[in-house]
């Protein structure tokens, strides 16, 4: 995908032009107000990206957003993840249904990147990932990020986010940029209360929560944030016989949202002590989910007619359980601030079959099964020293160190979940007629041809982890960082910080960060930086593994994924994980006038040794793989009724170039009323410049196949665009927000190539203030009903089988048009 103008005929191009056109023509409207303007407005100062106290969002070296409470709240999202979605030029979210679990932790990128190449703090400190990891084919695949959605938006002060590499500054997974998410501390209540429907009448979600902030005499702080979300999600699939399989048609798979409900309560505290400040911060969110697998037909030999006479689709239901605990001092020593700080988060996400079978236990089978648990927990102990030097016009120096330790746990479930029961031979070859049958191998003759009916072990739809894939481990690593900010003169300022790091489990890494800012006039800026970034693989990559269920060229088929440093892995020649390593290059020029203010910025991001989970191994690819599966597929062995293998591994090196441009105007009417005007543009391409895996034995084109190559690079939007109007008035403000997510293209699990069209949604909402502690806010989210294009004929046999939009690719939700209205108090 390469850049493009965006031509008149756009719809996005059309409203920047008209909002430009439209500050023009109010500029007469704005003058009389300049005054006003300059007395109100305050820029946001930020603490993301740089250790210097007071830099504000236009001061700063490198791209910095903020998203401010106000806008959080008109934008009619309901969990934080679709906010982002929504308000953050450079975000994206995929809404993969079937996809294992991620119903409930949807992969979330910035600028393109994969998911755990994002770096996300709560209130500065490093926030630990999620224990899910994405091994289905669709965005996000082969990562574990963090599970955004578990922070309740009701506790969001704002959001600042770091559109640069960072890992010189904040250690690793900061490749693509950071996102500090930064918790209330005001005082005082605020309950709300929000219902949405889709215009379908499905989709039902009520979410609510109440936040209230304790002011004590000591000028201690309080903040406590309940959230509740309960979505009934929604199906767009075709109704389909399955090819003939279902004896009727009906919607046989998930194509939407699952159902899912969450509980979070979070507290954010602060208290004077001594001569510093104690601080303590957390929360716990727990998630339920309920989805559905592929269809198996009641002629499939993974069925047994007399449980289920018109076939199955697999339920999943799934569970996660969020906490997390933070707590520091930070306090003046001499010229130094001072600050140490602990945190401890853990994620444990859970599966259950909910309507599903054990071919293998025949038609005694239960329909119902614990399947076991993946667990990540983090550990991270700072100590940083900040402080000012009488150098030039300001010099800021800080330093610091870091302990950190990482774990990882994979719990079984219950035997009947991945157990091969006692049942050998599966329905079809008791029903056989073929008197020549052979019951010890299952195998009977077809129309001339032998055919093995031997059954496959594990529930259908999500196989249980067996005892043989329980781990419980952990690494450590510590880290000694400098970075130094200072202003040579009144107009510019440079940064340069430099990090050490060891890790226990791959070694040491150093890097570093250079970056500047000059301005040309009072207005006018020109910024840039260069730096070199790394990401440690994950313990959930490196250490992850399962027997699945999947789609492989239409049919079902088991899948095991190998632990890199297993002794199978090593058969197929693949070596243990080792770090990603990142060179960044960003330039920019920013314009901060008396109503417009704009960043136009430019990076290129290179990425060498980066980690992918591998397309199907499979038998028949040489001597040497069938050789490997011959002597693993005894019943009982690892790969017993295996058809495909794959493997985490560090396998290519990528280019990501892009564009970033954030434009706002703030004016102020003769009415006394404002207007805010925003328009901001992304454009991104990624491209594979290196395709070289350890192994000697599976080809790298079977690695990293082309299907995974489009998915990488096309997978996501290039271009994203958005522009919004709030005009804001003494009792009641609106706001009209268009989204462009320019097009996407795939070729999962078999099918042709394809290519989605872009797509404009259209939001409008609305608030009005009843009194001055009743307020209601309404809006039409997608206004015009907007969905992706059909699948069509390129996705044969997917459409057939219920998947009428794709679903590796889509970047925002199938819900169509959805209307909500909430009412908040203040208290």
């Amino acid at each position: 995908m390469s850049y493009k103008t965006l031509p008149l005929r756009n719809p996005l191009s059309i409203a920047i032009i008209t909002s430009l056109s439209f500050t023009a023509s109010t500029q007469v409207f704005a003058e009389e107000n300049t005054a006003k303007k300059k007395n109100e407005i305050i820029d946001e100062v930020v603490s993301v990206g740089t250790r210097a106290k007071g830099r504000t969002v236009a001061e700063s070296l490198v791209p910095v957003d903020v998203i401010s409470e106000n806008t959080i709240q008109s934008s009619g999202a309901t969990d934080t993840v679709d906010m982002l979605r929504k308000l953050a030029p450079s975000f994206n979210l995929s809404n993969p249904p079937t996809a294992d679990g991620q119903d409930l932790m949807r992969p979330a990128t910035l600028r393109s990147m994969a998911p755990d190449q994002t770096l996300v703090l709560v209130n500065g400190k490093r926030r630990h990932q999620q224990a899910l990891i994405a091994v289905q084919e669709n965005v996000g695949r082969g990562s574990a990020g963090t599970d955004l959605s578990a922070i309740p938006l009701s506790a969001i002060a704002r959001v600042e986010i770091l559109r640069d590499g960072a890992a010189a500054q904040y250690g690793s997974d900061a490749i693509a940029g950071v996102m500090n998410i930064i918790l209330k501390d005001t005082e005082g209540g605020d309950a709300w209360i929000q219902y949405g429907e889709t215009s379908k009448g499905d989709g039902d979600t009520i979410t609510a929560g109440i936040n209230y902030g304790f002011l004590f005499d000591n000028d201690a702080t309080l903040n406590i944030t309940y959230e509740y979300v309960d979505d009934d999600g929604f199906n767009r699939a075709n109704p389909t016989d399955w090819f003939g399989d279902s004896p009727t048609v009906r919607q046989l798979v998930l194509h939407g949202e699952a159902e899912t409900s969450s509980d979070s309560l979070w507290a954010n505290f602060k208290a004077p002590v001594g001569d510093g400040e104690f601080y303590a911060f957390g929360g716990y969110t727990k998630k339920e989910g309920e989805s559905l697998g592929f269809y198996r037909g009641p002629s499939d030999s993974r069925v047994w007619s007399d449980l289920f006479p018109a076939g199955v689709t697999p339920g999943l239901g799934t569970e996660t359980e969020d906490e997390s605990l933070g707590f520091g001092y930070s306090f003046v020593s001499g010229e130094w601030n001072m600050d140490i700080s602990y945190i401890w988060g853990e994620n444990r996400f859970e599966f259950r079959n909910t309507n599903s079978l054990n071919a293998s236990y025949g038609v005694d089978s239960p329909t119902m099964a614990y399947d076991g648990a993946l667990i990540t927990h983090q550990t991270t102990f700072n100590f940083d020293a900040v402080r000012s030097l009488d150098i030039n016009l300001g010099t800021t120096l800080a330093m610091g160190v870091e302990y950190r330790e990482d774990g990882y746990e994979q719990e079984a479930g219950d035997p009947v979940s991945y157990n091969r029961g006692p049942v050998l031979c599966d329905e079809n070859f008791e029903n056989s007629t073929d008197p020549g049958k052979n019951p010890l191998t299952c195998e009977y003759l077809v129309d001339g041809e032998i055919v093995n009916g031997t059954t496959v072990p594990g529930m259908q739809g999500f196989q249980g982890y067996s005892p043989d894939m329980v781990i419980d481990t952990d690494r450590d690593s510590w880290a000694f960082y400098v970075d130094v900010e200072s202003t040579f003169t009144d107009r510019f300022t440079m940064g340069a910080a430099v990090r050490y790091e060891h890790y226990s489990d791959f070694g040491s890494t150093t890097n570093g960060k250079i970056s500047g800012r000059y301005e040309l006039s009072p207005q006018v800026a020109v910024r840039g930086a260069v730096s070199t970034g790394f990401r440690a693989p994950g313990v959930q990559q490196k250490h992850f593994t399962q027997r699945s269920i999947s789609l492989d060229n239409g049919v079902l088929a088991d899948l095991v994924t190998l632990r890199p440093d297993s002794s199978l892995a090593g058969d197929f020649g693949f070596t243990k994980l080792k770090e990603e390593t990142s060179d960044n290059y960003s330039m920019g020029i920013t314009y901060t006038g008396d109503t417009w203010t704009s960043t136009l910025d430019v990076y290129r991001i290179d990425i060498e040794d980066r980690i992918v989970y591998s397309g199907n191994i499979s038998r028949g690819l040489n001597a040497a793989v069938d050789a490997i599966f011959d002597a693993n597929d005894a019943p009982g062995q690892l790969l017993d009724g295996v058809a495909n293998v794959s493997i985490f591994t560090n396998a290519i090196d990528t280019e990501t170039t892009g564009m970033d441009w954030v434009n706002s105007w703030n004016l102020y009417l003769n009415s006394g009323n404002s207007l805010t005007l925003e328009a901001t543009l992304h454009f991104n391409n990624t491209k594979v410049t290196g395709v070289n895996t350890s192994s000697s034995i599976v080809p790298d084109s079977v690695v990293f196949n082309e299907s995974l190559k489009l998915l990488l690079t096309d997978g996501q939007p290039g271009e994203r665009g958005t522009v919004s109007a709030t005009y804001n008035a003494d009792r009641w403000s609106s706001t009209l927000r268009i989204t462009h997510f320019g097009e996407v293209s795939s070729s999962g699990y078999g099918s042709l190539p394809n290519t989605w069209d872009a797509e404009n949604l259209v939001d409008l909402t609305g608030i009005w203030n009843l009194t001055e502690k009743v307020k209601l806010s309404a809006g039409v989210l997608n206004l015009f009903n907007t969905y992706p294009e059909d699948w069509g004929a390129n996705g044969f046999p997917f459409p057939e089988l219920g998947f009428r939009y794709g679903w590796a690719t889509v970047p925002f939700s199938l819900a169509g048009r959805e209307y909500y209205l909430r009412a908040n108090v203040k208290f």
